[in-house]
């Protein structure tokens, strides 16, 4: 009897139209525990989860996986709160999401984990339940750990920074955080002793995120973060200073912020990734003889001025092993974005070129303006305009654009809004997309033979 329960088990009648029943062999579940569990572990984990239905013997299975604990599902949540300011249903989904969690980190029998990310909006009230969550991702010997407690976007319910959730670094132990390759931490109050701690008992941290911290004031990066290759500090509005030393292994740095001084690089020689914006990015920008020589080196500069900026670029100095080049700037349509040519003029070797216009105000008319004696991008291959809306702005600056780079192979104009498509409802594109669409295509005719268009 058991026998034939365990054939039956194991055949699955399918019926096709026009032919006899065929009987399919589950081949999958005669494999052993331990290469199911492999497999379940390359999978999401609400789709590990799901195969819990499948049979009795699926049920527990992936409660052993060893990869990525991901409980980012309270974002999409957090997108129709924040949409329709529905704050009456923002503390019943918060009880939800945290009983979720604990239901699965209670459960779980895995002897370690890959990954482990909450994503909703927690605060200090709920620390209690954080820690635990934080302790036992830990005891998994999780390397990549991150938190994204981002408080809801509502109209009626004002954001009180001193509740977000303190992050407990030196109460952790060193044996438990040794293995931390990557660590993101968003939302959460972060001081500089605690980076510090962290830098210097987390021997394999190679990815270091922290963004909206507003107890951190002073940071230092220095030799015994031998492994560190990644840095990322953004809106630590109290911030005051940045001193990077001796991080040798360091390639990546982002930094966006008030502060527009304060910042100190020194010693690091395979620094060549560099993000800032913010006020110190439009400050820098502004004294950019100011550059700190380490920058002097980078291959892929990101300026972020999406933000107060008067429309402008000084002469830069040259920036010799600059490949790639990414703008964000704020763009009116009164005021001309031609001087940007000066940061490229400044990259002789530059190879991709990707701008975004940050739209203010509605679409209106001037004189179309042309560039004198510009220089001739002959390195540049690659061409990325997004937001572009067909208006006098970003038409002038495309056309310069394909006028002086007489190789270009590839040009991506995507003209999306990026802020629309963060949204639930995506109704109003086709209109606004139009017009623009149609700019598009008449830039099209001034393409170079054999250069590729791709529009969005």
């Amino acid at each position: 009897m058991e026998k034939g329960l365990q054939l039956t088990s194991k055949l699955q009648k399918c019926s096709r139209r026009g032919s006899k029943d065929v009987y399919l062999v589950d081949r999958i579940s005669e494999l052993p525990d331990e290469i199911l569990e492999f497999i379940l572990s390359r999978l999401r984990m609400r789709e590990a989860v799901r195969t819990s239905v499948l049979s009795r013997r699926w049920k527990d299975l992936w409660t052993f996986t060893t990869g990525s604990l991901d409980f980012d599902f309270g974002s999409k949540v957090l997108l129709l709160i924040n949409e329709f300011n529905l704050s009456k249903i923002l503390e019943p989904e918060r009880a939800r999401y945290i009983s979720m969690v604990n239901k699965i980190v209670n459960t779980h029998k895995g002897a370690t984990i890959d990954a482990f990310k909450v994503e909703f909006d927690l605060q200090l009230s709920h620390k209690s339940d954080i820690d635990s969550w934080i302790n036992f991702a830990l005891g998994k010997r999780v390397r990549k750990l991150e938190l994204k407690l981002e408080p809801a976007d509502l109209v009626d319910v004002p954001v009180n920074r001193k509740n977000y959730y303190p992050f407990p670094a030196q109460s952790l132990g060193d044996s438990n955080i040794s293995c931390l390759t990557s660590l993101n931490l968003d939302f959460v109050n972060v001081s500089g002793e605690d980076l510090e701690y962290l830098l210097s008992h987390c021997p394999f941290l190679e990815f270091l995120s922290i963004s909206c911290s507003p107890v951190l004031v002073d940071v230092m990066v220095i030799a015994p973060c031998a492994k560190l290759k990644h840095l990322e500090i953004a809106d630590c509005n109290h911030l005051k200073s940045l001193d990077i030393s001796c991080a040798q292994n360091l390639t990546s740095l982002a930094y966006s912020g008030r502060n527009d001084r304060g910042l100190s690089f020194r010693n690091v020689p395979n620094l060549s990734n560099v993000s800032l914006g913010g006020f110190y990015c439009v400050y820098l920008v502004q004294k950019f003889h100011e550059l700190p020589i380490a920058l002097s080196q980078i291959e892929k500069l990101q300026l972020n001025l999406c933000t107060t900026f008067s429309p402008g670029f000084p002469k830069f100095p040259l920036l010799q092993n600059v490949k790639q080049l990414e703008l964000s700037v704020q763009a009116f349509d009164n005021h001309s974005l031609l001087s940007c040519a000066s940061v490229m003029e400044a990259c002789p070797n530059l190879y991709r070129f990707s701008m975004l216009f940050d739209w203010l105000g509605k679409p209106g008319e001037r004189e179309v303006q042309q560039m004198e004696n510009c220089s001739m991008h002959k390195c540049l291959k690659v061409l990325e305009l997004l937001w572009f809306r067909g208006s006098t702005t970003d038409v002038e600056l495309a056309t310069y654009l394909l006028s002086s780079a007489p190789f270009l192979e590839k040009i991506y104009i995507d003209t999306r809004n990026p802020y629309l498509l963060l949204r639930t409802t995506f109704g109003q594109f086709e209109e606004e997309n139009v017009s623009a669409k149609k700019c598009v295509r008449r830039l099209a005719e001034q393409l170079s033979p054999g250069a590729e268009l791709l529009t969005l």
